[in-house]
C-alpha cells in the first residue's frame, strides 16, 4: 500500500509525536509512507528519526504544480491520503486533483474541534471540509482519537458519525523507565507542549501558582514548548510577578522527555505528554480544553477510558487547586499509589494492535473510500478570504 500522510509541519505536538510513532511501525508492515508537509517548521530530531521509514517533502517543492511536475514530485499513484489538518486536507486534495490521481481520502481528527470549529467568513478553507465531511466523505473514512471528538464532530457538523472509527493514540511507553518520587522535594512542576489558543491551562493555572506560593508553598513550574501564544504567556508571567517560579524553555529535544523530569512531583499538561509523564513515575493531572478557569477531570488514573482532556465531558470536575494539593500533601505511600495508579493508566495506551486498527482503515478505505477533489478555483477562494482575515487583523478587526 502506497500511503501520502499531509500534515502542517513537524514540530513538536500532538500530532507530529504521534507520526513520529506511527510512521515507523506503518513501514515496517510493508506500507510505503511519504510524508509531505505544508512548512518547513521540523523538528531535527523529528526529521532524522522518520527519514529511514517514508520520503518527507515540502509542499513549496511541488512548483509549479503542473501535471507531469506534480507526478514526478509525489511519485506513483497513493492508494490513500490521511490528512490530519484543515489545510493538509485542502492542499494535499488540490496537488492530487491536479496531478490526476484518484487518491482515497481519510481525515484524522486528534483534537476536539479540529473539523468542526465554526468558519469565520476568512476562513474558506474550514467550510470546505465541513462540507466535504456532510456531503462526501464517509464516516468510516474519518479517523478519531477518542469517543468525545467524534461526538463533538457529529453534533456540531449535525453528521452520522457513528461508524467513525475509533482508534486510541498509542505511546511508546516501554522505552520510559519509572523513577519513585516519594521521597524527592515536592516543589517542581513540568509542563509540555504547544503553546496553543485550546491549551488554555497555561494560564488559567498561572493564578493557582502563585496562590500557593502565596501560602507558603515553594513550586517551580517549568513549561517546555511553543506556539502561537508563546509571547503572550511570557507577558503574562511577568506582570504576575512569576517570572522567578514560571520557567518558559522553548523547544524541547524529545529524546531529553524523561530528563526535564528528574525531580519533578508533578505533571500538568494534555495530549501523549500526560501518557508518558506518568510512564516515568510523574503523577499526571489532566487538564480540560479551551476551559476559561483551572479545572481538570483529575489525574490520569481517575479518568476512565481514553477521553481525558475533552470539553464537555460527563465526568467529574476538578478544581486544579485541589489536585496539586493532593500531591503536595500526600503521605509517601499515597504519594507512591498515585505513582503506580498513574503508571498503570500510562500502561492502557502501550500496544501494536494499534498500528493494525490503522492499517486496516487504510485498506478500507483504498477500496471502499472516495476521491476528494479540490478545484483551483477554491484554493483561489482559500488565498483570498486569509488574505481578507489577515487584512482585517492587521486593522484591528477580528475579534
Amino acid at each position: 500500500m502506497r500511503l501520502l500522510i499531509v500534515n502542517l509541519h513537524l514540530d513538536i505536538g500532538g500530532v507530529e509525536t504521534l507520526l513520529v510513532r506511527l510512521i515507523p511501525q506503518l513501514a515496517r508492515r510493508g506500507v510505503s509512507v511519504t510524508l509531505l508537509l505544508l512548512q518547513r517548521n521540523v523538528n531535527q530530531e523529528f526529521y532524522e528519526s522518520l527519514q529511514p521509514h517514508c520520503d518527507v517533502k515540502f509542499i513549496a517543492d511541488a512548483f509549479p504544480f503542473t501535471q507531469g511536475h506534480l507526478r514526478t514530485f509525489l511519485g506513483p499513484q497513493p492508494d490513500v491520503a490521511y490528512f490530519t489538518i484543515n489545510q493538509a486536507f485542502v492542499f494535499g486534495s488540490w496537488l492530487l486533483t491536479r496531478a490526476g490521481y484518484a487518491t482515497k481520502t481519510v481525515l484524522g481528527a486528534y483534537q476536539t474541534e479540529i473539523f468542526c470549529t465554526p468558519a469565520k467568513p476568512w476562513q474558506y478553507h474550514r467550510k470546505i471540509v465541513q462540507n466535504a465531511i456532510r456531503t462526501r466523505i464517509p464516516a468510516q473514512s474519518i479517523v478519531f482519537g477518542n469517543t468525545a471528538g467524534r461526538d463533538f464532530h457529529a453534533d456540531k457538523l449535525a453528521a452520522n458519525l457513528d461508524a467513525s472509527p475509533i482508534v486510541r493514540l498509542f505511546v511508546d511507553v516501554e522505552k520510559y523507565k519509572f523513577i519513585p518520587r516519594a521521597g524527592l522535594p515536592r516543589t517542581k512542576i513540568v509542563s509540555i507542549g504547544r503553546i496553543s489558543p485550546y491549551k488554555t491551562y497555561n494560564f488559567t493555572v498561572l493564578p493557582v501558582i502563585k496562590k500557593l506560593i502565596d501560602i507558603g508553598h515553594e513550586l517551580e513550574w517549568h513549561i517546555y514548548g511553543d506556539g502561537e501564544e508563546l509571547e503572550k504567556l511570557r507577558e503574562k508571567i511577568t506582570s504576575m510577578g512569576l517570572a522567578k517560579h514560571v520557567s518558559l524553555h522553548g523547544v524541547m529535544s524529545y529524546s531529553k522527555f524523561q530528563q526535564v523530569l528528574d525531580g519533578a512531583f508533578l505533571f500538568i499538561g494534555s495530549g501523549t505528554s500526560l501518557i508518558e509523564a506518568a510512564a516515568c513515575g510523574v503523577p499526571s493531572l489532566t487538564t480540560i480544553e479551551y476551559a476559561e478557569d483551572a479545572r481538570c477531570y483529575g489525574f490520569i488514573s481517575e479518568v476512565e477510558g481514553f477521553n481525558l482532556i475533552e470539553p464537555s465531558l460527563d465526568k467529574k470536575i476538578f478544581a486544579i487547586e485541589d489536585k496539586i494539593l493532593q500531591a503536595l500533601t500526600a503521605t509517601p505511600d499515597a504519594y507512591e499509589q498515585l505513582q503506580e495508579e498513574c503508571y498503570q493508566k500510562a500502561m492502557t495506551y502501550s500496544g501494536s494492535s494499534v498500528v493494525d486498527e490503522y492499517i486496516a482503515v487504510f485498506k478500507a478505505a483504498s477500496s471502499a473510500g472516495v476521491v476528494t477533489k479540490i478545484s483551483s478555483l477554491q484554493i483561489a477562494l482559500y488565498c483570498a478570504s486569509a488574505a481578507l482575515g489577515y487584512a482585517s487583523k492587521k486593522l484591528g478587526m477580528h475579534h
